[in-house]
């Protein structure tokens, strides 16, 4: 049984496991965890990769673990997914299809990027169940035929050539680059094979919302809300103690009472001041709680009478004292902390198996975000194309052949027969691809008719979901104007931080390619009052010929 290492590298921490493979299965010998030093990592793409990498074989010789094979598994805002649906074609070509209609997915330069995907399933007239399920499958297959529902990748390449890098420094041999959240659905759908469930990865900077029903993944959130705001608040409040970093101060909120049952407790008599410091920390989680209570019922309006069987919280913050009887109160849900998984039954008890899920599962679903190397020579194409490129090889092998004396009449006639044997043989091939262009191109010509039919205000809906998914409840708005290119409007909230708060997230909204800020005003009490504008991803068409 192969054996190999599985790292995840957090903003907090490096998480490695050894694996080893069971069949088609994985499952986790031993793991550990490493703090993470400042500066070495910036949103899921390693910096210092020489010193990481002596950080790693420290902790690998320190666990007696041998092995020189390594899969990463990354996480980034700058990680883009987006799900898609394709016509059944052959396996191996799907990647060809993904790269060569990439634009239509990413609103970027791909040639910058590595572009991976996973199969969640197949859709067909009888999967109007899983529709249901999942909003975004709706409308999206053709009526008598099968699709492949596809979770589409998108990472840029920096952070590829920085895990090569790493991997090199640490003498390992790299396997591939899988992404969090594709590695911790596949460590929990057979747990979460029946019924409805959301799982919270709350990590340093950013939060991993997952909801899966029955075994599929109906939605996946990456939220820019973690514990960083709270490890400040326990610095800058003396009555926890002496804290002088912030390791210490995730120790405290770990072993501490730091935290209160709910977002406004009352004050405990006698105690303000432990009190007071209690309620800015548990404060500090209120916009991370206000975006997973939105995202649930986001979900449960796109699906009626739907009910959660279980909330869970894994990640870094799973660790925090009283964080899940916090979680349970300002959700009304029970939540859990996950202490089970697939693959985790080899793991001592006690072991903080909420932080390892990511790594339980990195090459299961067979996403790979590593940079192939260019190859020389590659297989023989199954496209008529790839049969000229035979025949143009042949012929002149034969030319050569013959200009040296080795080559015969009758083998040139032997070659030509064969190569028009293949290429007859590939008819069919060439048929499907005449097909193929012909539908892509009517699709591009009925796509940009209809791009003539939007309202100037046609992308305002798709804005307003997404606001109301992601924006706290109590966010004040004043002047709304849109057209077909954006939308602006004069945003009031109670401090400068939550100001900033709401501008870092409304810059991860997808109905945006641009949020900026034109003035800011704070009045006495403290409230800041801003115009913001915002661009669309995909303005309205403007007709060229109008005056």
């Amino acid at each position: 049984m192969a054996r190999f290492i599985s790292v995840e590298i957090d903003a907090s921490q490096l998480r490695v496991a050894e694996i080893e493979e069971v069949g088609r299965k994985e499952r986790i010998l031993q793991c550990f965890s490493i703090p993470m030093p400042q500066g070495m990592t910036e949103d899921g793409e390693v910096r210092d990769t020489k010193n990481l990498a002596e950080l790693l074989v420290q902790g690998l010789e320190a666990h007696a673990i041998k092995s020189k094979k390594i899969y990463f598994v990354a996480g980034s805002s700058r990680i883009a997914s987006r799900r898609i649906q394709l016509p059944m074609v052959k396996k191996n070509q799907i990647q060809e299809l993904i790269q060569t209609n990439s634009s239509e997915y990413f609103p970027v330069d791909t040639s910058k990027y590595v572009l991976s995907y996973t199969i969640l399933g197949e859709i067909s007239e009888k999967s109007d169940s899983s529709e249901a399920a999942n909003p975004d499958r709706k409308n999206a297959r053709n009526k008598g035929n099968k699709q492949y529902d596809l979770m589409v990748y998108a990472a840029p390449k920096s952070i590829s050539a920085a895990y090569n890098e790493l991997a090199e420094n640490a003498g390992l041999t790299i396997q591939g680059i899988g992404y969090t959240g594709d590695s911790l659905y596949q460590a929990v759908r057979d747990i979460y094979a029946k019924g409805v469930h959301l799982l919270a990865k709350i990590e340093k900077k950013y939060t991993m919302i997952s909801i899966i029903k029955d075994g599929d993944l109906a939605l996946q959130r990456m939220v820019n809300y973690g514990v960083d705001m709270a490890i400040d608040t326990v610095m800058q409040e003396t009555v926890f103690g002496e804290i002088e970093n912030e390791w210490q101060a995730l120790d405290a909120l770990y072993t501490g009472k730091c935290l209160n049952a709910q977002l406004d407790a009352a004050p405990v008599e006698g105690m303000p001041e432990l009190s007071a410091a209690k309620a800015e920390v548990t404060e500090s989680f209120r916009y991370l709680i206000g975006n997973i209570s939105r995202i649930m019922d986001y979900y449960i309006s796109r699906n009626p009478g739907i009910v959660f069987d279980s909330v869970a919280c894994c990640g870094l913050g799973a660790g925090i004292e009283g964080i899940a009887e916090l979680f349970s109160h300002e959700l009304a849900q029970q939540v859990q902390i996950l202490q089970n998984f697939e693959g985790a039954d080899r793991v001592r008890d006690g072991e903080q198996l909420y932080l390892y899920a990511a790594v339980a599962a990195p090459s299961v679903s067979g996403l790979n975000l590593m940079e192939k190397a260019t190859k020389k020579k590659k297989r023989e194409q199954e496209t008529l194309s790839g049969a000229l490129v035979i025949a143009a090889i042949g012929i002149g092998a034969g030319v050569l052949l013959s200009a040296v004396g080795i080559g015969s009449h009758v083998y040139q006639n032997l070659t030509k027969a064969s190569l028009e044997k293949q290429i007859a043989a590939k008819q069919d091939i060439q048929d499907i691809y005449d097909a193929y262009s012909s539908a892509k191109s009517r699709t591009a010509s009925y796509e940009s008719l209809y791009a003539y039919t939007d309202t100037p205000n046609e992308q305002l809906r798709d804005f307003l979901e997404e606001m109301e998914q992601k924006m706290p409840s109590d966010l004040t708005l004043d002047s709304f104007t849109s057209d077909g290119t954006g939308v602006s409007f004069d945003l009031y909230v109670s401090n400068k931080n939550e100001a900033a708060q709401v501008l870092i997230q409304m810059r991860t909204f997808e109905s945006l390619v641009s949020v900026t800020t034109n003035s800011l005003e704070e009045g006495e009490n403290g409230e800041v009052t801003m115009t913001v504008t915002c661009t669309y991803a995909q303005p309205a068409a403007v007709d060229s010929n109008a005056q």
